[in-house]
């Protein structure tokens, strides 16, 4: 029997044709400075997101699109993110089951 791969293994065999636009954005990025649970960066297994210099930084680059950092925002958080799949074409590319 084969033996399966880690999960990092398996995201490590995907691909990204990263579009110049970004897909994810922030409708008041003031939103999140007062947002007390910030969830987006709890719930995103690619750590789009990021704290850094006093506010959020979105690397949407690595995004996996599994829409959980957009829930979590709009259920738990400052519902600031504005979430769109990418361009046709672009975006990730699972190469692993």
């Amino acid at each position: 029997m084969v033996g399966r791969l880690s999960i990092a293994d398996a995201l490590g065999a995907d691909a990204f044709d990263t579009d110049s636009i970004a897909h994810l954005a922030l409708s008041d990025p003031q939103l999140c400075v007062t947002c007390a649970r910030r969830p987006c960066i709890q719930v995103c297994p690619a750590e789009v997101y990021h704290w850094e210099e006093g506010r959020l930084r979105i690397s949407y680059e690595n995004c996996l699109e599994t829409g959980a950092c957009r829930i979590a925002c709009h259920v738990l958080g400052n519902r600031a993110l504005v979430w769109n799949y990418p361009a046709t074409g672009h975006g990730v590319q699972y190469r692993y089951g």
